[in-house]
């Protein structure tokens, strides 16, 4: 079923009461993915804006977990305060999550974060890990542990595989099989340590471009993937992703591990550093595959690819993300694979410099 039109929208939150009688209501459709839209309402002379997230019928489980979050977690201030959940949607056909939009809200993300950034950032994951998991009913979308993150990652593998058969790859194909077997014996030797892992309240996805700024304080949006979970794969995560996407340095990444660790002390959880120190080793071999598959979608597509706004730039950004994950998977390890500019070679050297 198609995401509904923004008269739809206007017409649900009219007869719903959510909006004022001062004026119609103005709709505007922010965001369309392949499971959720977002939409703006606003009504003139009224200073709240409402975001009314729709989701398709058959991923009723994430507007679930949508909803979960901005209530346990807007209670305390961690997101947006969750006007209502309509599990149904009525005439729109399908749930509908609608919460109030944070006054004049940015995404941290997508650029270098400050100091003070990083460090709002912190004490925003460690208060949500920190929440009584009892309050909590859904389980993360995340993997539960590190076996079933790498089974996850195997699609990816193939997908590259498939997207990379001429012989100018074959260097690359080839250091990342051999990069591929000494993951495969990092998770198995590991595994089970992620036996009987205490389950705490996790985001799901809590990436810089996911933490907004507004009146002073951090909130995190987007929490369709909420629920219980490990928090060292939380954390894992997010601190390495930003760190691969340029938004930390590594000195603030560092700073990020420390401090998070020795906020979580009071938890009691004997191996969260040694599972952190294990995910993040072995985390960015995963980011490499998903970037390389889509790399190659992007390619395919063609100049007139709608999957992101500036194809040229991503894919300079993609490939200099890549150069430095080759590189994290390696010092991790403490092996001599393969050198990123040359197995990297065939996409270009000049986009590698430039970044």
């Amino acid at each position: 079923m198609p995401a509904p039109g923004i008269g739809q929208i206007a017409e649900y939150v009219q007869r719903q009461g959510l909006v004022g009688t001062q004026g119609a209501p103005r709709v505007i459709q922010t965001n369309h993915g392949f499971d959720s839209s977002l939409y703006e309402v606003s009504v003139p002379g009224e200073t709240d804006t409402l975001v009314v997230k729709y989701f398709a019928p058959d991923h009723a489980d994430a507007a679930r977990r949508e909803a979960e979050g901005l209530r346990v977690c807007g209670a305390v201030g961690l997101a947006p305060a969750l006007v209502t959940f309509d599990e149904v949607g009525g005439t729109v056909g399908g749930p509908l999550v609608i919460y109030r939009q944070p006054r004049g809200g940015l995404p941290i993300g997508e650029r270098p974060l400050t100091d003070e950034q990083v460090n709002g950032w912190t004490f925003l994951l460690l208060t949500l890990h920190h929440l009584a998991p009892d309050k909590v009913q859904q389980q993360s979308t995340m993997s539960p542990g590190i076996e079933q993150w790498w089974e996850r990652i195997q699609p990816l593998w193939t997908e590259v595989r498939a997207a990379y058969t001429e012989p100018i790859y074959a260097p690359l194909v080839t250091a990342l099989d051999k990069l591929r077997n000494l993951v495969d014996v990092h998770v198995r030797t590991n595994r089970d340590l992620w036996l009987n892992v205490p389950r705490r309240p996790c985001h799901g996805d809590p990436v810089p471009i996911n933490v907004v700024g507004t009146e002073g304080r951090l909130v995190l949006v987007d929490w369709g993937g909420f629920g219980l979970g490990d928090i060292a794969l939380e954390i894992g995560r997010a601190a390495a992703l930003a760190a691969l996407n340029e938004e930390v340095s590594s000195e603030q990444y560092i700073r990020l591990i420390t401090d998070y660790l020795e906020g979580t002390k009071d938890l009691k959880d004997p191996t969260l550093e040694q599972r952190l120190q294990i995910y993040a080793s072995v985390f960015p071999f995963g980011f490499t595959l998903f970037m390389l598959s889509f790399l190659a979608r992007l390619q395919a597509a063609g100049p007139e690819t709608t999957l992101v706004n500036d194809p040229a730039e991503y894919r300079g950004r993609g490939l200099m993300a890549v150069a430095r994950s080759l590189t994290w998977i390696q010092d991790a390890l403490g092996v001599e694979v393969a050198a990123p500019p040359d197995v990297l070679a065939p996409f270009g050297l000049t986009t590698i410099a430039r970044g």
